[in-house]
């Protein structure tokens, strides 16, 4: 993290250095149209759908630094989801994080023993500030211990069969967190975290689906924590340096370590849909980041689309209004293809609301399949009721019969009689 002041000076300066170079490997949806991006990888994708639109050695693992923070978030969001921790609990600092906390070289809100903090003011400093001590701090509570969140982290990229390797819930080096006591036992004492362009693309999708405000927080410029003011390194957000208002840039995460460069995940939106984009190891991230999108958008259209509320009809023929959790559908094609999109609905329903014979509201209900012909690509939205419905009574009628019971079935049916009434 050494050299920061020099970068940021750099960047203020807005150096651009733009190499013309045809694009990397094709993606899903791939463009030479694009030119490569002036960094070691890129990754930009549909955050709904997941298409991908441009890549540049995207498997490929680098260092990642504060980008790391992104998983950390969404590991505290999917704590509080599940009600292990709320966002208004105080959150204990380790005295090692309140010395990080005082470094001029790897902190940016100070912190000291009487302060205290909330889940959210940890949240807030960690994704405005890129706080590093905020975000450890977020790691020990969510997990007990910071080798136990690290395991979280490594296990939830697994089990997204992402291929990442953390030893930092803050993204500093081994060699940065030796003197703090935070280096991760049995890992060497220059090892950082490793992060494709792709997977950590794929970590913000996964934070935007848990949270979809997190852009809110990310967007802020400044914002105060305990009534200390702490700043956004984002340059292309409204009102910074590298503002462009044709990006609709929103977030989403900023990093730089001297091993790692300028790394960037951004948010924006297209005529409403949202993408997400990512570029790692460059020196004039910022630049490169309003080119790539300048340049994707350029190459690609939308086709959208629109996802209504409708009526659905249950197994009994009940029928309840259901709305989707979006309002849109995107496909993208080259700029001078048309879409083939193909929409079918069909009523589904849970085991569980089967079993008790009842929806409730916002119960899913139903799903819309929208395939594209022209690029394979198949998505899936589903519907959530809008009130209460019943599907079953709680006994059905049956067609009764003349026929007498056997003489064993009148017994019994006598004897339960006789025990029910007491007598």
């Amino acid at each position: 993290m050494k050299g920061l002041k020099r970068w940021l000076v750099r960047v203020s300066l807005g150096v651009t250095i733009m190499a013309g170079l045809t694009a990397g490997g094709p993606a899903q949806s791939a463009s030479a149209a694009v030119s490569k991006v002036p960094a070691r990888s890129a990754y930009v994708m549909d955050a709904q759908s997941g298409q991908v639109l441009y890549q540049q050695n995207a498997n490929r693992k680098y260092p990642i630094a504060s980008l790391s923070k992104l998983l950390t978030v969404y590991l505290t969001v999917k704590a509080i989801d599940n009600g292990k921790i709320k966002w208004t609990d105080q959150v204990p600092i380790d005295h090692q994080l309140i010395r990080l906390s005082h470094s001029s070289v790897y902190s940016s809100l100070r912190m000291t023993a009487k302060d205290k903090f909330t889940v959210k003011d940890l949240v807030v400093a960690a994704m405005v500030a890129s706080s590093n001590s905020a975000a450890s701090a977020l790691g020990d509570y969510v997990a007990g211990s910071n080798s136990a969140f690290i395991d979280q982290m490594n296990q939830q990229s697994q089990d997204w069969g992402l291929d990442a390797h953390f030893i930092s819930s803050s993204g500093l080096d081994n060699s940065d967190l030796k003197d703090y006591h935070y280096r991760l036992p049995g890992t060497g004492a220059s090892e950082q975290n490793l992060v494709s362009a792709k997977a950590i693309t794929v970590v913000a999708q996964h934070l935007l689906e848990a949270d979809p405000t997190i852009t809110k927080i990310a967007s802020r410029t400044q914002a105060k924590v305990n009534g200390t003011k702490i700043y956004n390194e984002n340059s292309c957000l409204p009102g910074q340096s590298q503002y462009k208002a044709a990006s609709q840039i929103d977030g989403l995460k900023t990093g730089y370590t001297e091993n790692a460069k300028l790394c960037y995940t951004a948010t924006f939106k297209v005529n409403g849909e949202r993408m997400i984009a990512t570029i790692l190891g460059g020196d004039t991230t910022f630049s490169a980041m309003n080119k790539l999108i300048k340049q994707v958008k350029q190459t690609y259209q939308l086709h959208a689309t629109s996802v209504n509320a409708r009526t659905v009809t249950l197994v009994n023929g009940t029928k309840v209004t259901a709305t989707p959790k979006t309002s849109q559908v995107g496909t993208w094609t080259k700029s001078q293809e048309d879409a083939n999109v193909k929409t079918s609905f069909s009523p589904q329903l849970t085991a569980a609301e089967l079993k008790r014979g009842q929806i409730e509201a916002g119960d899913p209900v139903g799903e819309l399949t929208v395939a594209d012909q022209q690029t394979g690509l198949t998505q899936h939205v589903t519907y959530y009721a809008q009130d209460t419905a019943t599907l079953f009574t709680s006994h059905q009628a049956f067609k009764t019969t003349k026929t007498e019971p056997a003489p064993l079935l009148r017994t019994l049916t006598t004897q339960t009689a006789v025990f029910a009434s007491g007598l």
